[in-house]
């Protein structure tokens, strides 16, 4: 029987076949350059992407404007074409996914500082730079999600299938653990500073400890759900323990604290009163079984648009600006582009010597400059010009909220509308959770 939510749209099928090719090209290119044969391919592929990534995990080689705007339009690609992957496998699009998904940013974030701090052996120090560092995020998500599945269709979702789930995310664990653990403590910055790992120890044991005594907080999620959330659990507790482990033998300097608070505290303060000031309209559609930004199954934005007389309609436009503050999706996504604009804020203009590495930041910056000469501003707090870049954080932070409030996905875009706000989510917290950890280590 033919089912409309496995027809990709024509958006999808156009975005396949580009992700197709442009993983045809650097095929082609490292193929062509390892067999010795001069081609303008190659080296572009080199100079603009394979050396940077090689400058950034030695050093700060920082990003060029063939680099920036290709990785942009990639992850682009990939929301696209992951949205038809993860429909057809019939994932849950839900906020719930989000949170799933939450610690997977953290663990790309803490990380890339492992690597800033140099604690990494030579051979995984590359994998910790844009873009390795995105993949390898997803390889671990991809291979929970797939073990999930396939125990929850082999088991179903009983308390057995649920032990089994919990067994095999240990296991994931413990692969981080035995890959990178094995790498940092083996490296030549822990040598050199003869640091103690027991807190990586000890915090790798409380993330499986809490693996073990999780299941009825995660009960509300799917199999798929739970076994990312767990495993990103785990991941993030062994590159926090090692971060642990660095500041203890090299305590970061008492003025270097409380930017770590301040990036963290206050969008986590903006982000729980959106959510405290929407939940109660959120609920209220939840229990005419509405979300707010989601038609109902089979019906397109312009049949909703033409729809009158209609009581759920009513009933959301009247709820979905409230509503929409309360989905992890939004309020997630806002948060973390504030965390950015303050991490970068603080850092650049309250700490000499640190600078912005993406080249479009960089630009917005300038333009702060440029304002302070013609408006005489010096004062210390402005006199870098970031002051800029986070209004303008503020302002997409604003302008995500309100492009959720009014847009209309249908049904069998759920999933285009939750990796959009993922890319979002992940575009600001990481950057800005990995700044802060920078700042606050001295690396």
């Amino acid at each position: 029987m033919y089912n409309p939510l496995e027809e990709l749209h024509p958006y999808e099928k156009w975005a396949i076949n580009a992700l197709v090719t442009v993983f045809a090209l650097i095929f082609a290119g490292l193929s062509l350059h390892f067999l010795g044969i001069s081609n303008p391919l190659s080296e572009a592929l080199f100079q603009y992407f394979v050396d940077p990534i090689r400058g950034e995990s030695t050093g700060d080689s920082g990003y060029n404007n063939y680099n920036t705007m290709t990785y942009a339009l990639v992850l682009g690609l990939f929301v696209l074409a992951m949205s038809a992957w993860l429909r057809g496998l019939g994932v849950d699009p839900s906020d719930a996914s989000v949170v799933a998904l939450l610690p997977f940013v953290t663990w790309a974030a803490f990380g890339e500082v492992v690597e800033d701090a140099e604690m990494f052996g030579p051979a995984l120090s590359p994998y910790f730079v844009s873009p390795g560092i995105h993949f390898q995020a997803a390889f671990w998500v991809i291979l929970a999600g797939a073990i999930a599945m396939t125990n929850e269709r082999l088991r179903g979702d009983d308390d057995q299938s649920r032990e089994n789930l919990e067994s095999m995310a240990l296991i994931l664990v413990f692969a981080q653990f035995a890959l990178y653990g094995t790498s940092i403590s083996a490296s030549g910055k822990v040598a050199l500073f003869d640091i103690d790992m027991a807190p990586m120890f000890l915090s790798t044991a409380l993330g499986i400890v809490f693996i073990r005594i999780s299941r009825d907080s995660t009960m509300d999620f799917t199999p798929v759900q739970r076994m990312v959330y767990l495993v990103g659990i785990g991941g993030s507790m062994i590159f926090l323990g090692a971060l642990a482990s660095y500041a203890f033998e090299r305590p970061p300097e008492p003025e270097r604290i409380w930017p770590l608070f301040a990036v963290i505290v206050i969008p986590t303060w903006f982000a729980y009163n959106m959510y405290s000031y929407g939940k109660e309209a959120s609920d209220e559609l939840s229990s005419h079984g509405l979300v707010a930004g989601i038609l109902p199954p089979g019906m397109t934005d312009e049949e909703y648009t033409k729809l009158t007389d209609s009581e759920d309609k009513d009933m959301i436009e009247s709820l979905r600006a409230r509503a929409t503050m309360a989905q992890p999706l939004v309020f997630l996504a806002v948060a973390g582009q504030l965390m950015d604009g303050i991490a970068t804020w603080i850092g650049i203009d309250g700490f000499p010597g640190l600078s912005e590495k993406h080249v479009v930041s960089q630009k917005v910056i300038d333009a702060g400059l440029w304002l302070n000469g013609e408006l005489g501003i010096d004062h210390w707090i402005l006199d870098e010009g970031v002051w800029l870049f986070a209004l303008v954080k503020a302002g997409l932070a604003g302008l995500i909220y309100y492009l959720f409030s009014i847009l209309n996905f249908e049904y069998r875009e759920r999933h285009l509308r939750l990796l959009v706000g993922v890319a979002m989510l992940v575009v600001g917290m990481a950057p800005g959770l990995r700044d802060v950890g920078r700042l606050t280590l001295g690396v």
